[in-house]
């Protein structure tokens, strides 16, 4: 939450872990736990008469550690409140997910991602959250247009608690060694390429071996951003906005960059599960969430990264959005949807937990839980991103349509196997289309 995975399918390694109130969840972990909760519900007992949420969310260690010590504060404040967490992977997390709710048991908190929101409010999985908002939950605090991308259907099934949008990730100290000119100005698509092959021609003797970047052809919402800068959405009226030639178009870029080693090869990739390329100094560049910075940064190579736009043909057109980076929700079968809603008002709106977090998450959504942050270093680099982006915003996210996460699933595999060379582009867009097909009843 994946290298090769992001955004939607970030590349989050959380391992699960249990210390005090802490449950980790592995997927087989989950599965043998929530075989036990279909006779239960979603919410375990307290011999003590105390109030016992479940709470999970996908992510890594760091962000664990962050949610523990916000749901401390939350549980000294609420003494009648106990709080089980637990986090996985993005992948672990979204199997733990669905063996849940067909066991009938969901989380009464669990951490929710625009291409799933669809999924889980249209089958009655997560409960509406109309009848708190404006009492135990306040939306007055976030941006007015950003609640509706938590809404199906006019109602809303989660609150987003923080933003990001996509950004050029350069490892400027890095490029420096290499004699590699760093980026000034907007870069073109063909700019970018010519950038990653340089590297690629300069890093090659270097060991480890020092690549471009990771493919970035299967990123799924970089492939919309690049829709929004040629006119065209990733979805229309719940069918697809864009034709086979669009996305030919982009995985066409692909095979060139693998074969100039412009791209970290998929065998090495696949290597470093749980490790990012840009982190430990593998590849010089990456396109990803802007409030990855962090987790980059924190590498074993400590790169020196600026946050740049990602590339566009015209810069008129940056198809850029603010995306809901992390949301909320309440299972449909909790036994205490008032107190599920008083911990998400917590974790959205609380300053400390503001302070807590920083960007990490992305920018607080929440005008309250900004005023904890004072942004210093890597939390101020992305503040000051955003902002100076807002004028730059030209599209908005994918409406939610059911099938989303299948389908960016399904455009990451395609994509890596187009990348291995197991495909030509024409078979991986054929048959990424004929699973388009299947998911949208076309």
């Amino acid at each position: 939450m994946a290298a090769q995975a992001r955004g939607a399918t970030p590349r989050h390694d959380g391992r699960g872990r249990r210390g005090g109130r802490r449950l980790g969840l592995t997927a087989a972990a989950a599965v043998l736990a929530l075989t036990a909760a279909c006779t239960g519900g979603s919410t375990e007992a307290s011999d003590d008469g105390t109030t016992v949420l479940r709470f999970t969310w996908w992510g890594d260690t760091s962000r664990a550690d962050r949610y523990e010590e916000a749901v401390a504060l939350f549980e000294k404040e609420n003494p009648g409140v106990d709080v089980r967490t637990g986090f996985a992977s993005w992948g672990d997390y979204w199997t733990a997910r669905s063996t849940e709710a067909a066991a009938g048991g969901l989380p009464d908190v669990l951490q929710m991602d625009l291409a799933y929101l669809t999924e889980y409010a249209s089958t009655g999985r997560i409960a509406p959250l109309d009848e708190h908002l404006g009492e135990t939950i306040d939306v007055g605090t976030l941006p007015e247009q950003l609640l509706p991308a938590a809404q199906v259907e006019g109602e809303t099934f989660a609150i987003p608690t923080s933003t990001n949008t996509l950004a050029l990730q350069v490892n400027t100290a890095l490029l420096d060694e290499l004699g590699v000119p760093a980026p000034e100005g907007d870069l073109t698509w063909d700019g970018y390429d010519a950038l990653l092959a340089s590297v690629a021609a300069a890093g090659a003797g270097r060991e480890p071996t020092v690549h471009g970047s990771v493919d970035y052809t299967q990123i799924f919402w970089l492939f919309q951003v690049w829709l929004g800068q040629q006119g065209k959405a990733m979805f229309e009226d719940g069918g697809l906005g864009f034709t086979r030639g669009d996305l030919a178009a982009w995985w066409g870029r692909s095979p060139a960059l693998h074969a100039s080693d412009a791209f970290l090869p998929p065998e090495r990739l696949a290597q470093l599960e749980g490790v990012d390329a840009l982190g430990i100094g593998e590849a010089a560049a990456d396109i990803s969430w802007d409030n990855f910075l962090v987790r980059y940064s924190e590498g074993s190579a400590s790169p020196q990264l600026v946050l740049l736009p990602p590339p566009a043909d015209d810069p008129e057109e940056s198809g850029l959005f603010l995306k809901p980076s992390l949301m909320l929700s309440v299972g449909a079968s909790s036994a205490h949807p008032e107190e599920a809603a008083a911990l998400i008002d917590f974790l959205t709106n609380d300053p400390r937990v503001g302070e807590i977090f920083g960007m990490s998450r992305g920018v607080p959504a929440s005008t309250t839980a900004l005023d904890g942050v004072e942004p210093t270093g890597l939390d101020a680099q992305i503040l000051e991103y955003e902002r100076a982006l807002e004028p730059r915003l030209t599209s908005s996210p994918p409406p939610p349509v059911a099938g989303f996460g299948t389908l960016e699933a399904a455009f990451t595999t395609i994509g890596q196997e187009l990348g291995y060379g197991n495909l030509s582009v024409e078979d991986a867009v054929d048959e990424w289309f004929a699973e388009a097909d299947l998911v949208l009843g076309g």
